[in-house]
């Protein structure tokens, strides 16, 4: 089930573009900057890196979680579930599915991004020194976690919904609310200002929802 959803997924429109359009777009923009934006270095100057970063973080995640969320809206009103009905498969594991197949395409994606990004900088003569690699490290890690927070909130809000609009509607108004979350205990003093506990947070609240969106499709009528 999940090979399917994989090779399913990665072969949309949507995927190729992330995969190869939205990163050339990327450089392109970069590249279009004025220098002095782009070249002082040390100064506050803006990296390839550190734009695709930005970039990606702002897209990726409502991308992510459209996908599944319209994805499994579809394919209800398809009818497509019924016929899963007569086969020995449990009702959990077409949302898992779903979800770790998204979640997968779109980390490729940003890992494509990054990566393409630190060739331009390393072309330019502007390579990421050893101590910045520690924060882009740092920085793809919080871009995954944002990525599997909004397919696990785009799960629930396709099993919630009847209608793809409405679950449009809701990850976008919604959903990309619950993606700051997880800050939230750092904004407001509650927890100390520490990456790992945020990383954790992120993850507890990403397993929470999607075993949520697995008991609701579990319990609803296809």
């Amino acid at each position: 089930m999940l090979r399917d959803e994989l090779i399913g997924f990665a072969k949309s429109k949507v995927m190729i573009v992330l995969w190869v359009v939205l990163p050339l777009i990327a450089m392109a923009g970069y590249l279009l900057l004025p220098k002095e934006i782009t070249e002082a270095r040390g100064l506050g100057g803006l990296s390839a890196t550190a734009f695709v970063g930005f970039l990606m973080s702002s897209v990726a995640g409502t991308v992510a979680a459209l996908m599944v969320a319209v994805d499994l809206v579809s394919e209800r009103n398809r009818k497509v579930y019924e016929l899963f009905v007569i086969r020995p498969m449990r009702r959990e594991v077409i949302i898992w599915s779903k979800f770790l197949a998204v979640f997968a395409c779109v980390t490729v994606a940003c890992l494509v991004s990054l990566g393409l990004g630190i060739a331009v900088d390393a072309f330019r003569g502007n390579a990421p020194r050893g101590d910045e690699y520690y924060d882009i490290g740092k920085s793809l890690l919080s871009l995954i976690g944002v990525v599997a927070l909004s397919c696990s909130v785009g799960v629930v809000f396709g099993v919630m919904s009847r209608t793809i609009l409405v679950a449009v509607i809701l990850i976008l108004y919604v959903g990309q609310n619950l993606t700051i979350v997880p800050m939230l205990p750092v904004y407001l003093g509650w927890l100390p200002d520490h990456f790992w506990l945020v990383m954790l947070i992120t993850a507890t609240m990403t397993g929470l929802l999607v075993l949520a969106a697995s008991v609701m499709f579990r319990r609803a009528e296809l």
